[in-house]
């Protein structure tokens, strides 16, 4: 005869939290010297511990001069409407303003707090709700200070753009036109001789854009370089193009970056010059976030309807031909967010086409997406930029057959004429 024992289990479900139902203590844990050398963060609901986070100090303080060690500041650090949690830590020592934190965010949709990954130890932070940035100033030496601008990225605060500047600087840079995206700064040397400063950005897209420039130059001013970026075996490889104003290459850059830590980073890479092929190598490099003061307006911001140019250009030198060889795009507004354009790209053979009378290419936001170019069924997309617009097919290859061998709409084009 068999017996069975049925038992019925109630699983409880775990509590759901509000942001408001929560309070805070912190408690002080000395070391064996007596000093505060810990700060355990207690978090409540309803006068019960919901859990405890520890923090160790970086530098153990004395008794005595630890009175706010430990002070909990509620505001909103990752600007999403909901308090957050700062904890003071202590400081640093060294030049001012170098305190410790560290941070909880409230995650609303899991209804519990998060760890605030990067946020402990940037120095004494100070949230921007208006640029929704964090932002600190700490000395660097005794005539100068670096302003660094860190953003939300989830829950990791990251830093975008670095700026130094001396105590008796007149002039005020403002950068939030360049806190779109994080920036690249690369000071360097070709052959080991002729210095430069290339500074970029890169979107999700993997489009990159900024500038180089050449501080020996007879009139030194940067120049714009826009391309693209892969990444290959944990190292990140970029492929640029100098463009000058009216859309022509004047020089192509590969850069390889591969990341370790910011200060042990390798970079490498090579200048060439399109017309003899003389090739410079990339030496001496030094990376950096710092945004240099004359680019002050992000490259990839998504560009208005509103404003885009008539006229799109670029001309590479094509060796074979001894002459420039490129592409050229013409919009023509025909109503809001709508535009007839017209389209040739030779830089191998000849792909030509143009939008259908009647039937405008639509733009939604700083993109439209365009087929049936031609009998083929071609199709591309447009997305545009403040200085140019990149032209991608959106079709398979049999798509390709009414244009020349290898040859497509596929470019970047410089903006020539707004």
């Amino acid at each position: 005869m068999f017996f069975v024992l049925l038992i019925a289990v109630t699983v409880q479900a775990q509590p759901k939290y509000e942001r408001k139902d929560f309070s805070f203590k912190t408690t002080k844990v000395k070391n064996a010297d007596g000093d505060i050398s810990e700060v355990k963060l207690g978090t409540y609901a309803g006068g019960k511990l919901v859990k405890e986070y520890t923090y160790e100090l970086s530098v153990p303080i004395s008794e005595d001069l630890a009175e706010h060690v430990g002070t909990v500041s509620e505001e909103d650090l990752n600007f999403d409407g909901y308090p957050d949690v700062d904890i003071y830590l202590g400081y640093y020592g060294g030049f001012s303003n170098n305190t410790e934190h560290d941070g909880l965010l409230w995650n609303q949709q899991q209804h519990c707090f998060v760890q605030a990954e990067g946020y402990h130890g940037i120095g004494e932070p100070q949230p921007d709700p208006e640029r929704k940035c964090i932002y600190t100033v700490l000395s660097n030496g005794p005539d100068k200070r670096v302003t660094s601008y860190y953003r939300w990225v989830g829950n990791e605060l990251q830093l975008y753009l670095e700026n130094t500047w001396r105590m008796d600087d007149e002039d005020v840079v403002d950068f939030s036109g360049m806190l779109n995206l994080p920036i690249q700064c690369y000071t360097a040397k070709l052959d080991g001789r002729i210095p430069i400063i290339i500074v970029l950005q890169r979107n999700a897209d993997d489009t990159v854009a900024g500038y180089i420039y050449y501080p020996r130059a007879k009139n030194p001013a940067p120049i714009m370089v826009v391309g693209g970026y892969t990444l290959y075996n944990g190292v990140g490889i970029y492929g640029l193009d100098e463009y000058q104003p009216d859309g022509k290459v004047s020089g192509f850059i590969s850069l390889q970056h591969q990341v370790v830590n910011g200060w042990d980073d390798k970079v490498e890479g090579t200048w060439t010059n399109p017309k003899t092929d003389k090739e410079m190598k990339i030496t001496d490099v030094t990376f950096s976030h710092e945004c240099p003061k004359w680019f002050t307006k992000s490259l990839l911001t998504p560009e208005d309807p509103g404003n885009i140019g008539r006229e799109y250009s670029f001309q590479q030198w094509r060796s074979g031909y001894d002459e420039y060889l490129g592409g050229h795009i013409s919009f023509r507004a025909v109503g809001k967010n709508k535009v007839y354009f017209e389209c040739s790209n030779i830089v191998r053979n000849l792909a030509e086409g143009r939008s259908d009378e009647g039937r405008p290419a639509v733009l939604k936001g700083n993109m439209f997406e365009y087929r049936d170019v031609n009998e083929c069924g071609y199709g591309f997309r447009a997305k545009f930029y403040p200085k140019f617009v990149v032209l991608k097919t959106i079709t398979d290859n049999e798509s390709l057959d009414c244009f020349g061998a290898f040859s497509s709409f596929d470019g970047i084009y410089i903006k020539v004429k707004q």
